[in-house]
């Protein structure tokens, strides 16, 4: 679902760093979806997870690269095919 921004993003004409700000926004949302604490209150109920920081930080980094990758590959390929109809 993340991928249609970029998509937008280059039919539209926005510049890149708009896409890169989307990207890191997703990536943010999924770390948030998918953080240790919530999947472990759904198999126990009242343990408490423990992350170093360090850990959840390039976690983050990790994450928001790839949907960054992810997104500039979907940004270019748009925009090379915008360029070819248009």
């Amino acid at each position: 679902m993340s991928l249609f921004g970029p998509a937008y993003f280059a039919y539209a004409g926005v510049a890149i760093p708009f896409m890169a700000a989307w990207a890191i926004a997703c990536a943010a949302l999924a770390m948030w979806n998918n953080r240790e604490s919530r999947r472990q209150a759904k198999l126990a109920p009242g343990m408490a997870a423990s992350r170093s920081w360090r850990a959840s930080i390039g976690m983050f980094v990790l994450v928001a690269v790839c949907y960054i990758a992810a997104h500039s590959a979907v940004y270019l390929l748009v925009r090379h095919f915008v360029r070819m109809w248009l």
